[in-house]
């Protein structure tokens, strides 16, 4: 006879890395059940400008620049700073501005040469967080890189669950990690800001701060006609100069898709110079899968069949 089997010590394996996991993938409904377990829930990295200041031990002092950013944001959002609040109290946001940059800039003096400092500002409050102006200096009062954008959001988790899945800090994290990766190539421009890093453990990211100096949106991504995602969002979360800065609200359609071999076809496809070139593509890569030996013979088809869903039906939300 069998006996009992002891489950007391069982420990759940969780996955040690979120980046692969979120260029895979969007709208996940179960964040909840695995990212606040993960021993890593950071993706992406720091600014480059920052990193450069770091002549010695750089993985260290990179790891201590995200913990200043993830312990001044733990303390924005526990004041929770509203555009209400700035208005109703006149200049007091200038004095809350002062006290939060002396707060990171004590955060950071152990990290960055002696002289380089750090500013904080208020920007603007969003429905899930609240976005504060980075800026950086030199010893010498010289910008050391563009602002940067801080976003803190209100909770670590999505308060409303019916949204969790296209809203909040590990949604927009993962639509941040998957187009960077299913696109191939530098954002600056497509119609986003540029995503430098999301802690999901400390609830902030860092984009590019939208201003006329950062290059401009002439090549924007169709993202309903190369991945079938929808950003029903986009009325509420206005652009600024044309980007996009808020990616909440992203959400996938029936026929998403996230192969990068697929969408490389399919980009071709979309992105013929005319009508003829591209019915010409189209029967050459038809032509390419009736041969059995066709590299990614599958995935070509896949664009093929994709293509023509659209050209043809309607997509519906899932």
């Amino acid at each position: 006879m069998l006996g009992k089997v002891d489950l007391v010590n069982y420990e759940k394996c969780y996955p040690k890395r979120l980046k692969k996991i979120f260029q895979s993938n969007i709208n996940m409904a179960t964040y909840d059940e695995f990212v606040p377990y993960m021993k890593n829930q950071i993706v992406g990295n720091i600014p480059v400008e920052i990193i450069k200041l770091f002549k010695n031990d750089k993985a260290k002092n990179i790891k201590m620049f995200q913990n200043a950013l993830a312990n001044i944001s733990k303390y924005l959002r526990s004041q929770n700073r509203t555009r209400q609040d700035a208005t109703f109290y006149g200049n007091s946001i200038v004095d809350f501005n002062s006290s939060i940059s002396k707060m990171f800039n004590n955060c950071i003096r152990h990290v960055v040469p002696q002289g380089v400092r750090g500013e904080l500002s208020y920007v603007g409050k969003g429905a899930y967080g609240n976005v504060y102006k980075l800026s950086m200096f030199n010893e010498n009062g010289e910008k050391l890189m563009h602002d940067k954008a801080l976003k803190v959001y209100n909770s670590i988790e999505c308060p409303y669950g019916e949204v969790s899945s296209i809203q909040n800090n590990y949604a927009e994290a993962n639509f941040w990690t998957f187009i960077k990766n299913a696109m191939g190539h530098s954002l600056d421009k497509t119609q986003f800001t540029k995503h430098f890093i999301s802690d999901l453990k400390s609830g902030y990211s860092l984009t590019e701060f939208i201003d006329d100096s950062i290059p401009k949106t002439t090549s924007p991504v169709n993202l309903k006609d190369l991945f079938n995602i929808n950003y029903i969002d986009s009325d509420n979360n206005l652009s600024i100069n044309s980007k996009v800065y808020d990616v909440g609200g992203m959400k996938k359609l029936k026929l998403f898709t996230s192969d990068k071999v697929t969408l490389r076809y399919l980009k071709k496809l979309y992105y013929s110079n005319s009508k003829k070139e591209q019915q010409k593509l189209l029967q050459n890569l038809k032509y390419l899968i009736s041969n059995p030996k066709t590299p990614h013979r599958d995935k070509i088809a896949k664009s093929i069949e994709l293509f023509e869903q659209k050209q043809n039906v309607n997509n519906y939300v899932i």
